[in-house]
């Protein structure tokens, strides 16, 4: 008989309790430890990564159970009993789920968000990443197979409509074309014994996508519309829980406007050391109009990807022990709608020379678009933004950080993380690179401040419009006549948040909770402080809520003193 996962978990769960039990009941006592990491080997294996399957209703309704019945057997520990880090591990196992809880019985993004079923770039990555492409049949298989039953429950599943969730669904869904005629034909070409098995599961996915995207036509309009809006309440319980912030969405919606304004004062000053006779607004669209030609953008990333590692290490403000590289490559197509920048593919394990590789994606220059397009991607990709970007993404931003906990020896903080402290990580690298001399001069400064204010601005308008202290349009002026971002760019900004509540706070408040405690920890070790010391030991604590990267911080400190 095939056990499914729930069934699984529930038998874990209840011999987990008995094991604690039979603890209870005997001499000595001293089984916490023990329970803890059954619990965590039981919440992280592997298996566990794609908890919904088809997507159905049952399936999002038995995650909400599968969620709950972990968070039971997690208290069901004794913290006391705890060591320090095992304490922090509890902590941080409570705050993913309990943010999960609240994704997954008060948001319920799968009922109104088509995204949710779209999720197809694994195919892709499936079939680019190293390996032989005889060993990753099976996977695609499995990921292929099950499309069309995904896309049918979303069909059934989504309740009402979202008119901008539609819009950047159908824009993703027939993007996604691509990826059954190009990448999944030509590898399918490489496998020749298992091809047509490949094409046959490649045709009937992407009928089914052709499907959707007839549905969010035709037939996801005529359900009730909606809002994306998650409320006070919810916003609230995120802060609290998930994040673990000492603010509630008031006091950080007044954090964020105080910090922004601050940003832009700073941004004055530098602006009147460039030129007195402009205005920051001014002179930032002078900076934005120096930019690569367009058939060398990659090129030109990677030029500063490979700058910014030199200067991590001639300034050793991190240490790297591992072989690595981090690679500028285009993104996807379909991917494209979805920022108008890119993203960061850290890397996953060693390649078969042990090396640890990682991709930065943007969006390319294509020679198709019209002038305006054009003109408005290239202000947008100018050398300010990849100057100062390519910490964040690669050196020693998230690249780095990324690889730190990969090693890092506790299970729970090596396979999870959160937004927080890694994009606050990204910001804050962003910050060290101008405080110890990476950017060329005052210009790239004040695009950075500019790339800073824009962080800002997420927190206001993240807490906005997912609170009612903001509509869309808004929110999409902030960032347009606040920042100076183009529209469309702005759009994709704050569909962004829209999409994922909280994310986009991480950025900001993050950095911001990192200098706390790099001012702390400096007071504290006095003269033999130093950022690498500061940058090892905090990067090895891991990837979590700021009250316990402090925590660990701290205790690991006091350790070693």
């Amino acid at each position: 008989m095939q056990m499914t996962l729930g069934s699984w978990l529930r038998l874990t769960v209840s011999a987990l309790a008995a094991s604690s039990w039979l603890a209870c009941s005997s001499a000595p006592r001293s089984s916490a430890s023990g329970e803890l990491a059954a619990f965590i080997d039981a919440f992280a294996r592997p298996e566990r990564r794609d908890l919904l399957g088809d997507m159905s209703a049952d399936a999002f309704a038995e995650e909400l159970r599968e969620t709950r019945a972990f968070l039971d057997q997690l208290r069901l520990i004794d913290v006391l009993e705890l060591s320090v880090d095992e304490r922090i591990d509890w902590r941080f196992a409570e705050s993913i789920l309990l943010g999960r809880e609240i994704e997954q019985d008060r948001i319920q993004s799968w009922k109104k968000d088509p995204r949710v079923y779209l999720q197809l770039r694994r195919i892709p990555l499936t079939i680019g990443r190293p390996g032989d492409p005889g060993e990753k049949v099976e996977e695609l298989l499995d990921r292929l197979e099950v499309i069309p039953v995904r896309l049918e429950n979303g069909q059934r599943n989504l309740a009402v409509h979202v008119p901008r969730f539609q819009e950047l669904s159908l824009f993703m869904a027939e993007g996604a074309i691509a990826i059954f005629d190009d990448d999944v034909a030509r590898f399918a070409d490489t496998v020749q014994d298992r091809r047509q098995e490949l094409l046959d599961a490649s045709r009937a996915a992407r009928s089914a996508l052709e499907s959707f995207v007839a549905f969010l036509e035709k037939e996801l309009p005529g359900r009730p519309f909606a809002d994306w809006a998650i409320g006070k309440e919810t916003y609230d319980a995120m802060l609290k829980h998930q994040y673990m912030l000492p603010y509630d969405s008031d006091a950080l919606y007044e954090f964020g406007r105080r910090e922004f304004d601050r940003t832009v004062r700073e941004m004055e000053k530098v602006a009147e050391r460039i030129d007195p006779s402009k205005t920051w607004r001014e002179l930032v669209a002078e900076i934005k109009n120096d930019y690569p030609e367009p058939a060398r953008m990659i090129e030109a990333h990677q030029e500063w990807v490979d700058k910014a590692r030199d200067h991590i290490v001639e300034k050793d403000l991190v240490p790297i022990p591992w072989q690595q590289s981090a690679t500028v490559v285009p993104r996807s197509e379909y991917l494209r709608k979805t920022s108008y920048y890119g993203n960061f593919s850290r890397a996953h394990g060693a390649d078969e020379n042990g090396v640890f590789a990682a991709e930065w994606m943007i969006n390319p220059f294509e020679e198709q678009w019209d002038e305006k397009t054009k003109n408005e991607y290239l202000v947008e990709h100018d050398w300010g933004v990849i100057i100062v970007t390519a910490p964040h993404e690669t050196y020693a931003g998230h690249h780095i950080q990324g690889l730190y906990q990969m090693h890092n020896p506790r299970k729970l903080r090596r396979e999870f993380g959160i937004s927080i402290f890694s994009e606050g990580w990204g910001l804050y690298n962003e910050h060290l690179m101008w405080e110890t001399g990476f950017f060329p001069n005052d210009r790239i400064h004040l695009r950075h401040l500019q790339l800073r204010l824009w962080r800002n601005a997420r927190v206001v308008w993240d807490v906005g419009i997912h609170t009612g202290k903001m509509s869309y349009e808004e929110a999409i002026s902030l960032l347009a006549d606040g920042v100076g971002f183009l529209r469309w760019a702005a759009q994709l900004e704050v569909d962004g948040s829209a999409q994922s509540p909280g994310y986009r706070i991480g950025y900001f408040m993050g950095m911001s909770a990192i200098l706390k405690m790099r001012e702390e920890f400096e007071a504290m070790t006095g003269e033999a402080f130093s950022l690498r010391d500061f940058h090892e030991r905090l990067l090895k604590v891991g990837n979590m809520p700021p009250a316990l990267m402090r925590e660990g911080l701290m205790a690991a400190l006091a350790e070693s003193s």
